[in-house]
């Protein structure tokens, strides 16, 4: 059992965070850092104006796992 009220939780090595990808294309991925569950948003980075022709598309970067990471599935109960 994981005592979560400690305000720390450290499981295994932690990774750099990496990006794969034109950032702000749809292709675009990236690893999270572990630190927060779950990840805050990333921020816009398109432009919205009054025309859609004058507006700059994007999209976040699909979260995936990195490289070598284990298969784990945390699970979390407050009773």
């Amino acid at each position: 059992m994981v005592d979560l009220r400690s305000g720390s939780l450290t499981i295994g090595p932690t990774f750099a965070q990496q990006i794969s990808g034109t950032p702000g294309s749809s292709s675009a991925t990236t690893t999270i850092d572990g630190k927060y569950l779950p990840n805050p948003p990333a921020p816009f980075g398109g432009t919205i104006n009054m025309d859609a022709k004058d507006s700059k598309p994007y999209w976040p970067p699909t979260v995936v796992p990195p490289k070598g990471a284990p298969n784990v599935l945390l699970m979390s109960s407050l009773r």
